[in-house]
């Protein structure tokens, strides 16, 4: 009996279903008004794509960049952000 027990387990745990994955966050968001409510969408890695699919949402939809976003060096345990080299102007005298 227990042997009919365990092995009913072992296939009730092989057919559920698998977790999903994680969305992905891309750079760039669509928002689009639907009604009473606002449709997110923040997959797109470039301006283009997010482009493309607003024209699909008509005259509601625009694309602005993802403030949930992470480049490489935030959050991710990488230290802080890379130093910029800032280019100074020379003064000179005529």
């Amino acid at each position: 009996m227990r042997k009919l027990l365990l092995a009913g387990l072992v296939c009730a745990a092989a057919l559920l279903p698998a977790p999903s994955a994680e969305a992905h966050e891309g750079l760039w968001c669509m928002r689009a008004n639907m009604g009473r409510s606002v449709s997110e969408r923040c997959h797109f890695m470039t301006f283009e794509a997010c482009s493309a699919e607003r024209s699909l949402a008509g005259s509601t939809g625009f694309c602005s960049q993802n403030p949930r976003y992470l480049p490489y060096w935030q959050g991710r345990g990488y230290g802080a952000e890379p130093n910029r080299k800032v280019a100074r102007r020379v003064k000179r005298r005529h």
